[in-house]
């Protein structure tokens, strides 16, 4: 027995010096795995209108809890909510979809990732659930996507939380943004090496993170990279900004940012305010990604708002 572990240590070992990104990518399945059923959050499928989504879900008990759907940004999956997740689903039913091109669910070269799209797709999505009315948490263009279902679906909307929001016309560029319209676009890589710089945009205050996983997601973004920039085609499109329709959204919004985001510039924070009159939150150790950065600070604010 002795010999038997040995040798699967030996194996373990052997996998993480001679194929680190396939070791990093058990990692993560593990982990999830792990942490999915620790937090008491299910993995499913749901097939909505020709797309087969994977989310993951909690039980709403022998008390109905409202629902509270949490929404990734560009890239992205369901895994960046986890930690968070953590900490809500004590007081609510929570749904952490991966979008239509992303994570588990998928990428189809016919479809259409426009914002207007995956807001249609995630209302359907909703009422495949069996679900009247939610309230919805999105990070950049979760956020995006969560203020587009508020103003394109209000009967279903209870309030909507936007986590460092994508959508509106940036004041100021951000850090990402001057990369781009240098040609130099951060999420779009050819090599494994150029993850690093990446990375160093998305947290200000990043969570530990294994060198394996970290090689295992630099290989994803790599190979992945035609399908993001489709992806990112439809998501950018000017004609799909808020700016002019903010104003619409008649839910209660919050609204919380990461004075240090690299990916969307901290002076978006009051073209959101003055056009929502939302309660505003602004953090001024964090980046894009507060609820990975502070994950249960991040759910003690999105619970104070619901209950109050």
């Amino acid at each position: 027995m002795i010999y038997f572990f040995a040798i699967i240590i030996l194996m373990v070992v052997f996998g993480m010096i001679k194929y680190p990104e396939q070791f990093g990518g058990y990692v993560v399945r593990l982990t999830t795995t792990i942490e999915s059923s620790l937090y008491g959050l299910t993995p499913t499928q749901v097939s909505v209108a020709g797309v087969n989504y994977y989310l993951l879900a909690s039980s709403t008990g022998k008390t109905p809890k409202p629902a509270l759907l949490l929404l990734h940004g560009f890239s992205a999956d369901h895994t960046v909510w986890l930690r968070c997740a953590k900490h809500l689903t004590k007081d609510y039913h929570v749904i952490i979809p991966d979008l239509a091109g992303h994570g588990q669910t998928g990428y189809q070269a016919d479809a259409n990732y426009s914002i207007p799209a995956q807001t249609e797709r995630v209302a359907q999505l909703i009422d495949v659930l069996g679900l009247n009315q939610v309230h919805i948490a999105g990070n950049s263009m979760g956020g995006f996507i969560a203020a587009q279902f508020a103003i394109s679906y209000p009967e279903k909307t209870l309030s909507i939380i936007c986590i460092d929001p994508a959508g509106v016309t940036p004041p100021q560029p951000s850090q990402l943004q001057t990369l781009a319209q240098q040609g130099r676009n951060p999420f779009f890589m050819d090599h494994a090496e150029q993850f690093p710089t990446f990375f160093e945009l998305t947290m200000a205050k990043p969570p530990y993170i294994p060198n394996s996983v970290k090689l295992f997601k630099a290989h994803q973004y790599v190979a992945r990279r035609p399908e993001l920039e489709h992806i990112a085609k439809d998501f950018y499109d000017p004609d799909h900004l808020l700016d002019e329709k903010l104003q619409h959204i008649l839910c209660p919004v919050l609204m919380l940012w990461g004075a240090k985001d690299a990916i969307i510039d901290i002076s978006c924070a009051p073209v959101w305010q003055e056009k929502t009159q939302a309660v505003s939150i602004v953090w001024d150790d964090l980046g894009h990604m507060p609820m990975l950065e502070a994950p249960k600070q991040t759910a003690d604010e999105i619970i104070r708002f619901i209950t109050h």
